[in-house]
């Protein structure tokens, strides 16, 4: 029988992603506290898999220029800025001889094999500048999001294997615990971004599409119990997601 979500659903989830996420203040934060202090004036940002631009526009004020890689071009088709160049490339597609003061890459990784990591981390740092940092950043294996997911699969990528393959590579690097989630105002958008962390992060396609009526049936159930369990006293819908954002500096 198989699963699938609608384009509509994909553009709900995608719009609530976009619209309630906190990691873009989470970053903004630990930037102008740890990161800005030791930084020239106008410093360049590179935003890796920069999807709505939520973050490099939280970013701005403080860089001299932005350059967003974002290779789904219905996700970053909204994002205008003056100090912005959008490419609509991914990672391995660009080729450019400038360098960066920050690089971040945000909630990219889980499209990425765990296999490839060590080099998908070294191309980011090749465009780091001497002195300059790179931010991943990455959903974290505890709080509600990761419980929500550990009840469909047992073999999930979160951040916990982002910092094991660092420390394999001997990077410096330092980690940072935050907590972002996402609210919606009704049930039906909190179910379908739930179904949305589901379906794409803890199956394959090929494995949804084995799933039988009965096995379709008891997953909606088990995502639709978990979306009823968001609802807090105010009647909104919350979903918490523990995050760790890694801090790499570059000598």
């Amino acid at each position: 029988m198989g699963i699938t979500m609608s384009p509509q659903e994909y553009a709900t989830a995608f719009r609530i992603l976009a619209a309630t996420a906190r990691h873009p203040e989470n970053i903004g934060q630990l930037v102008e506290e740890r990161l800005l202090p030791r930084m020239p004036k106008q410093p360049a940002l590179l935003d890796v898999g920069a999807g709505s631009g939520k973050v490099a526009e939280r970013l701005a004020p403080y860089f001299g220029s932005l350059t967003l890689l974002e290779p789904n071009k219905d996700q970053i088709v909204g994002f205008k800025h003056e100090k912005a160049k959008v490419l609509v490339e991914p990672l391995d597609r660009y080729h450019a001889s400038e360098k960066y003061e920050l690089v971040v890459c945000s909630h990219v990784l889980y499209h990425v094999s765990p296999s490839d990591w060590g080099g998908f981390i070294d191309r980011l740092l090749s465009f780091v500048s001497p002195g300059g940092h790179c931010l991943i950043v990455m959903a974290a294996a505890r709080g509600p999001t990761y419980e929500l997911c550990r009840d469909f699969s047992e073999t999930l990528v979160f951040s916990q294997q982002l910092i094991a393959t660092v420390q394999q590579k001997r990077l410096p690097h330092e980690v940072i615990p935050t907590m972002s989630g996402f609210l919606t105002k009704t049930f039906e958008e909190m179910y379908t971004l739930c179904r949305f962390f589901v379906l794409e992060g803890c199956f394959t396609a090929e494995q949804l599409a084995a799933l039988s009526k009965d096995a379709v049936r008891e997953l909606e159930d088990k995502v639709r119990m978990h979306a009823e369990a968001c609802r807090g006293a105010d009647g909104m819908y919350r979903l918490e997601q523990d995050e760790d954002i890694v801090i790499i500096p570059k000598s």
